[in-house]
């Protein structure tokens, strides 16, 4: 089952991340969709490697629509996330590396269109998607709370 075109184009707004993310993802998923998910776990178990402490992981960095323990805050000017599963951190941290790494004249609009040209959020059941996105929201939020930093 493949589940990206190759053809996909990213907005000329892009950064190297989405660039990056893009071209991993359509090389994995060249090979197998399933390729894609241990990717995907593979980056929740890196996410380990710096996640959100343990005193953010609080009720309003909670992403409630998640069926995952997924929490998103900002932590010394950066975006983090945790999450208790390996699938969920792998979106979250290409999420956070995205976010953490736009130029600051990108727009919200451009940023939401290229993730979802990415079409990560067609591997999703309903509710992952519904985490997927409210998460999108939640660090689009928190981003430019560091703005003001």
């Amino acid at each position: 089952m493949k589940i990206w075109n190759k053809s996909v184009n990213v907005s000329t707004e892009n950064t190297d991340k989405f660039t990056e993310y893009r071209e991993q993802i359509v090389a994995l998923n060249s090979i197998s969709s399933y390729e894609v998910y241990r990717w995907l776990i593979s980056l929740g178990k890196k996410l380990k490697n710096d996640p959100l402490s343990e005193n953010n992981r609080t009720k309003e960095n909670r992403v409630t629509q998640c069926q995952s323990e997924l929490f998103v805050g900002l932590e010394k000017g950066r975006l983090k996330a945790w999450s208790n599963t390996p699938i969920t951190g792998g979106y979250a941290y290409i999420l956070t590396d995205i976010f953490n790494n736009l130029p600051k004249d990108m727009s919200t609009k451009s940023v939401v269109k290229n993730i979802e040209e990415l079409g990560l959020q067609n591997l999703f059941s309903m509710i992952r998607k519904a985490g997927f996105y409210q998460m999108i929201e939640m660090l689009e939020e928190k981003s430019t709370h560091s703005d003001s930093d």
